[in-house]
């Protein structure tokens, strides 16, 4: 399921996207924008895993994303063309173009893909700002829009030094020459214009290596960058004008190699083990035009380095028992901060019947702050909001359980519980000091839930497929030292799910499309956030053998996205956001298949540790 954006699986959140299965330094948005701009038909499958074993290097619930390769009457020269038009409030465009050359001895891909993206936020902030005993009465409207062109590219090689051994190298780039952002913003006190011309690219490279005799290993490589300069621009509503420009820049080189070996040994019992490490060079900068704001010049050089040893084994005992266990050991180090960790995962299946399966679940996890906010920088948004960073923020450690139960091989049912210590998101904070309303990260004591989820698939003959995704869930959020405004709240929570694909016509083959999304009132540390709904719908139309298709797809058809709203009552903290996302668009696609692929019904993958 995608969560603004974001790719969740039911009762875990947010997952890691894996490629092939291996590790890359590629960060999730890199990885979502390289498969998002690849045709479904060059994927192969995608596999779940709920538990990620450590051998992947990565740590909770992932997707395994795995390309094509060569198969026997299916080799050659194969691509695809598509393209899609969409109106939002502006309109944008997409497309590109694949080719693959897949034999026994190698295969080859290339993909391009363009994308003119544009995007319309905007919100009502009101507030109840308690400064010196005095309450100032904000009431503050924001609209914003940006607009950028992205290039990806992807060229990639294995080659076959036999049946079971091969080598594979790619490269993988992504270019925003021109990313453009404007922002303006009205209240009572002043009205702010903000634009932020920006340029962004990154590269990565990866090549690995897979034996006959259990052996795997490999080296990645990726650069990014950041530069952006903003110009800033606010009139008070008694004449005085305040103008100043900013520059930032952010360079990331970040390097990962990583060596694994698998054993099978006797009595069916596989023994696993390996190592990866990873150092990466981070380099800040903002500088400001203005004299008088020299002191808030910030230069900043983060060096991070994780070295990570592992050791695990598989056995089946019998045709019912089935057991997954493993422990990582963790060293990492950034700047002052120095941290030695145990990871342990546990997965143990029981098959009572070929109806019933039975699973549970033991993993944990840790989570660093992206690099930007570890830089302590400041930017300003308009005259009243500022987002500051942390460069004393801590990472947070996740331990999960999960109790699985899995019926006739399609109904699952799952209890679930999350502790998370140290957790961190970016929350608003009305200063108590200044007037002036802050967004920033701190780290919370811990953030506790319990979920029961249920996902429940339907099909009425060949007309209709449908699937409903249910979770209830009891929300624990505290933090006793957030500043002046220390929160402990609980809430219940029920969120979920209903896809439908009906079956229009056989022949001509006309499918369509219908789902939605849903939540109850729920919370994020001190905010309160009040229900929501979205629908979404789809018509597709296959041809030319399925090697070409036609859709038309309505997104947020009834602008659930303009009807968001936050709520902040903690003490003093007293403010209302009314959110308006502009969701809703319209999209024309159009793909053409040649060669010999072969449609694979992948969804959408739509955060990351670099600035974006």
């Amino acid at each position: 399921m995608e969560q603004n954006g974001v790719l969740t699986l039911a009762g875990v959140g947010i997952i890691n996207i894996i490629l092939n299965g291996k590790p890359t330094s590629m960060n999730y948005e890199q990885l979502v924008t390289l498969l998002k701009s690849m045709p479904a038909s060059r994927v192969e499958r995608a596999e779940v895993m709920y538990n990620t074993p450590p051998q992947y290097h990565v740590r909770g619930a992932a997707i395994n994303v795995i390309l094509k390769g060569y198969k026997p009457g299916e080799g050659g020269l194969q691509g695809e063309i598509s393209g899609n038009y969409v109106q939002a409030d502006k309109a944008g465009e997409e497309g590109g173009v694949t080719f693959a050359y897949l034999s026994p001895k190698l295969d080859i891909d290339f993909m391009y893909n363009l994308n003119n993206r544009y995007n319309r936020q905007g919100y009502e902030l009101i507030t109840r700002h308690t400064l010196n005993h005095e309450i100032h009465n904000i009431s503050q409207s924001t609209n914003g829009e940006n607009r950028q062109l992205v290039h990806t590219f992807r060229f990639g090689g294995n080659y076959k030094l036999n049946e079971q051994s091969q080598l594979g190298l790619s490269y993988t780039s992504s270019l925003n020459p021109d990313k453009r952002q404007s922002v303006t913003s009205s209240d009572n006190h002043s009205t702010t214009f903000n634009h932020a011309p920006a340029e962004e690219q990154m590269h990565n490279v990866a090549l690995n290596y897979t034996s006959g005799f259990g052996l795997t290993g490999g080296l990645d490589y990726t650069y990014f960058r950041n530069k952006e300069e903003q110009s800033f621009r606010s009139i008070e509503t008694n004449g005085q004008e305040t103008t100043f420009l900013s520059n930032t820049a952010q360079y990331i080189n970040r390097w990962k190699v990583y060596v694994d070996q698998s054993h099978t040994l006797s009595n069916a019992w596989i023994l696993n083990y390996g190592t990866s490490f990873a150092y990466v060079n981070n380099r800040n900068s903002q500088r400001y035009n203005l004299a008088a704001m020299s002191g808030m010049n910030k230069e900043s050089r983060v060096d991070e380095y994780t070295c990570n040893l592992y050791t695990g084994f598989e056995k089946s005992f019998g045709t019912q028992w089935s057991l997954n266990a493993s422990a990582s050991i963790e060293y990492y180090q950034m700047m002052s901060y120095k941290k030695w960790a145990i990871y342990p995962t546990l997965n143990l299946s029981y098959v009572l019947s070929s109806a019933h399966l039975f699973q549970f679940e033991l993993s944990s996890n840790k989570t660093y702050p992206d690099y930007w906010t570890l830089s302590g920088s400041t930017s300003y948004l308009n005259n009243y909001q500022e987002s500051t960073g942390n460069a004393s923020l801590k990472p947070y450690t996740d331990y999960s359980a999960a109790l699985i139960y899995i019926l006739k091989s399609k109904y699952i049912f799952q209890l679930s519980y999350d502790y998370i210590k140290d957790y961190f998101m970016q929350m608003i904070y009305l200063d108590s000091s200044r007037l002036k309303a802050v967004y920033n990260y701190q780290n919370w004591d811990y953030s506790k839930e319990f979920a029961f989820t249920s996902v429940i698939p339907f099909k009425a003959k060949k007309w209709w497929n449908s699937q409903l995704m249910i979770c209830l869930s009891s929300l624990h959020q505290q933090a006793s030292n957030y500043y002046d405004a220390p929160f402990d709240r609980r809430i219940w929570n029920i969120a979920g799910s209903w896809t439908n694909t009906f079956t229009l016509c056989k022949r001509p083959n006309i499918k369509m499309e219908i789902s939605a999304t849903g939540t109850s009132k729920s919370i994020q540390g001190s905010y309160t956030i009040e229900p929501a709904a979205f629908i979404h719908t789809a018509i597709r139309y296959t041809f030319a053998g399925d090697k070409a298709m036609i859709q038309i797809k309505g997104n947020d058809l009834f602008n659930g996205g303009n009807h968001l709203t936050t709520k902040v009552r903690n003490g003093n903290q007293y403010l209302d956001m009314h959110l308006s996302n502009y969701m809703r668009n319209y999209t024309v696609s159009f793909s053409y298949k040649f060669g010999g692929f072969k449609k694979k019904e992948v969804k959408d993958v739509d955060l990351s540790r670099f600035k974006h």
